[in-house]
């Protein structure tokens, strides 16, 4: 029955966390000759190229200790990418081009307001009280966000460890976002 709960709440927590966007079609805006918008003006139209696979490299991947490359997968109408290793957890990024971090359902034991790269975000331990997840969601706009959701197994109670997952990726992919 545990093990049910858990699954659900993985799932819950996934749907949550998905983007809205459709993949594959984004055109960039031509500018005074970027390709892409990249001053950090958090431009929907910015976040739509992004896919969430490209948000972390091989190597980023296996600094976190996960296997790449990563998984895409759509839940509902939402994208996302998943990277695990068997026995070690995983991570999972997704981005949400029309959903800004106040309008997300986040809720953990602990919900913190913090920085990352030079964006606001919030660190949400024990996401949906499951104490393996922590979640990292990334305000790019008021009208956009990037979720980092990290956990070290579903048998695991280390929420310190999956924050320090989810912290980590979130360093390493920040920069990325425009």
């Amino acid at each position: 029955m545990k093990r049910i709960l858990i699954a659900t709440a993985i799932g819950l927590v996934a749907l949550t966390a998905g983007c809205t966007g459709t993949a594959g079609d984004a055109k960039p805006t031509s500018t005074t000759g970027e390709a892409t918008p990249t001053s950090g003006s958090g431009s929907a139209s910015g976040l739509e190229a992004v896919k969430p696979c490209d948000l972390l490299t091989e190597a980023e991947v296996t600094s976190l200790g996960l296997n790449s490359p990563g998984k895409a997968e759509q839940v509902a109408s939402s994208d996302g990418c998943n990277w695990t290793k068997s026995g070690a957890g995983g991570l999972r990024t997704g981005i949400r081009t029309k959903t800004g971090v106040a309008d997300l359902s986040l809720d953990g034991e602990k919900i913190t307001d913090i920085k990352v790269g030079k964006y606001d975000a919030k660190k949400v331990e024990a996401a949906d009280r499951a104490k393996h997840l922590c979640t990292i969601a990334i305000s790019v706009s008021e009208s956009s966000s990037v979720v980092v959701i990290g956990n070290i197994g579903l048998t695991s109670e280390d929420t310190a460890a999956a924050c320090e997952r989810s912290s980590k990726a979130a360093e390493l992919i920040a920069p990325k976002l425009p």
